[in-house]
């Protein structure tokens, strides 16, 4: 129903002090990493708000106080995208946006959208963000043909 049980309502009481902390976390890492991808070879389509180059910069800045945590982009093949989410460490692959460990997936996979197929959606987490640039530059350079 639409009722949260105790648990569920302890569970979110607990965790809404932290909430700005994780955002805040989360918002800084996500433009530490679309800056990390930023004039890379392979990757293109390189979509964050963050960016002051990105189409969505100018109305994004007006609207909001933070970015988010979601940072896409397109790899060049199916395949190069695929070992690139094997080759990750920290970082499950997922559909899920906002949660603490970072999540990535190749969209075109689910079918219906209009997405290349070597499209990623990420969601940054609220990983140390050295730790994470470190383990997307590996899985970059791992999944290389």
């Amino acid at each position: 129903g639409a009722i949260p049980g105790p648990m569920e309502a302890w569970l979110a009481h607990r965790s809404i002090a932290t909430l700005p902390l994780r955002v805040d976390r989360q918002d800084a890492t996500a433009l530490v990493l679309a800056e990390s991808l930023r004039g890379r070879p392979e990757v293109t389509g390189l979509r964050y708000p963050g960016l002051p180059d990105d189409p969505s910069y100018k109305i994004a800045s007006r609207q909001m106080r933070r970015y988010g945590c979601v940072v896409s982009f397109v790899l060049p093949t199916r395949a190069r995208a695929d070992r690139f989410l094997d080759a990750l460490r920290l970082v499950d692959d997922a559909t899920s946006f906002g949660g603490v460990r970072s999540t990535a997936e190749r969209r075109g996979r689910w079918g219906g959208d209009a997405v290349p197929e070597g499209f990623i959606r990420f969601s940054v987490g609220a990983e140390d963000p050295e730790d994470l640039v470190a383990d997307v530059l590996r899985a970059l350079a791992e999944s290389a043909d």
